[in-house]
């Protein structure tokens, strides 16, 4: 007589055999995979990485690997009910055994659910009797029982290699670490089966210390991977939308009044021409181009075209360079007379230059000086809090947005990755002729 038909005469009527409290061996609930389509179910000794032994149901569908299960389950928890002593090599043996024999046999069943732990309550109790395998288990099974669990850090290890590339080292690295903070937040929840309240409770832990504009990046981040998830197959569904914070995400970092700006630059017409200081700030004002973007700035970045519009040239080619993303390369015109911006001085300072960079202070420095120097003194009684160099960069995207400017040519200016850091459309490729006469009309009307 095989295993299985001794098993199933014991198991197919009720006994009144004692449940031990401990046996010798206990089980953790069964864990399935696939792999190359394949169902697989692994049995392993609970609390312990090396006893474990893995066999393949023989089949790609859910439905049938579900009843492979169960039998197997079944045929294991009566054994290990006879014989709670048995050690894990025997459990192991008879697993392999039983289940070669099974699919050998060609049983199929109609079972409704996979066999969790062996001391589940449905298992029996101390002196209580004990149901064959068929009505151990009779409650509905979730998708996720039948595959690990697909948690963000596996998302996020599937994204990072997909989307990785597109991504210039200095954001893939800020990618990576806001990966983690999320990854180690959701720990083991299941993205296939989240929910809204998942996500809810994630933001209010991630608010916990956090700045609100620190919690909404994280948000962001959380979001596009959720969404290469749904597009790839990974999840079924993402609950993210909505979710940034709305309340305390202000911008510390303010913009300036026009007079304001036009304060700093008359300020920087005080300084030297042969001054790099002078220059930061002038270019700042009237590019709003970011701090480290002017000031990697080098010889042949400044560029005079065909058409006669001189240019700065953002870009990463050399050593040492880099910009923000892609969207960040662009050429934006220098408007000669903007705020008192004087374009024939700027030129013989670069020609002084050679062949090699415009700064003769670093980034940090330069960043350093303009915000604890030079803005306090160029203002005086109108400077206040969140009044820093990148406040131009502020000021000359709001003036834009005031006077109609197309999203199209402020992003030609600004170089943002999305237009609706600009203001809510994307656009771009507008001609830097066009965009020259936009900000010769734009300074003059805006009061320079």
């Amino acid at each position: 007589m095989s295993i299985l038909a001794a098993q199933s005469v014991v198991t197919n009527t009720v006994t009144n055999l004692a449940f031990p409290v401990r046996p010798t061996t206990r089980l953790a609930k069964p864990y399935h995979f696939r792999r190359n389509g394949i169902y697989y179910m692994r049995l392993r000794a609970t609390g312990s990485t090396t006893e474990f032994a893995s066999v393949s149901l023989k089949t790609s569908n859910r439905r049938d690997a579900l009843d492979a299960s169960e039998h197997l389950a079944g045929f294991v928890r009566a054994y290990h009910l006879e014989n709670p002593d048995a050690p894990w090599s025997k459990l192991k043996e008879h697993f392999r055994l039983v289940s070669v024999q099974l699919f050998e046999s060609g049983r199929h069943g109609n079972v409704t659910q996979v066999w969790g732990g062996l001391h589940d309550s449905h298992s029996g109790s101390v002196g209580g009797s004990i149901s064959s395998p068929k009505f151990l288990a009779n409650a509905p099974v979730p998708l996720s029982v039948m595959a690990p669990a697909v948690t963000f850090e596996a998302l996020s290890a599937l994204y990072v290699v997909d989307r990785g590339q597109d991504q210039k080292a200095s954001t893939l690295k800020e990618t990576t670490i806001c990966h983690r903070v999320l990854g180690l937040a959701l720990g083991e929840l299941d993205m296939r089966t989240h929910s809204r309240a998942d996500l809810v409770a994630l933001r209010d832990r991630l608010s916990d210390g956090r700045m609100p504009s620190t919690v909404n990046k994280l948000i962001v981040k959380l979001s596009a991977v959720l969404a290469w998830s749904v597009e790839n197959g990974h999840i079924p569904k993402s609950y993210d939308k909505k979710l940034k914070l709305t309340k305390g995400t202000e911008s510390s970092r303010k913009a300036f009044t026009q007079d304001q700006v036009g304060k700093l630059v008359a300020y920087s017409n005080t300084l030297p021409e042969t001054s790099w200081k002078r220059w930061l700030l002038s270019l700042g004002a009237i590019t709003g181009g970011r701090l480290n973007e002017i000031s990697q700035l080098t010889v042949s970045d400044v560029q005079t075209l065909a058409s006669g519009i001189t240019v700065i040239h953002i870009n990463e080619a050399g050593e040492g360079k880099s910009i923000k993303n892609k969207r960040s390369e662009r050429l934006v015109p220098l408007t000669d007379g903007a705020y008192g911006f004087d374009l024939v001085a700027f030129l013989r300072y670069v020609e002084g230059c050679g062949t090699g960079a415009l700064a003769q202070i670093g980034y940090r420095p330069g960043g350093e000086w303009a915000n604890q120097q030079a803005i306090p003194a160029a203002l005086g009684e109108s400077f206040g809090p969140g009044l820093t160099f990148h406040s131009m960069r502020h000021s000359l995207a709001s003036l834009m947005q005031a006077k109609g400017v197309p999203t199209a040519y402020a992003q030609a200016v600004m170089g943002h990755a999305s237009g609706t850091i600009t203001f809510d459309v994307y656009g771009s490729g507008v001609p830097v002729e066009t965009v020259a006469e936009m900000l010769k009309g734009l300074f003059v009307c805006g009061g320079q």
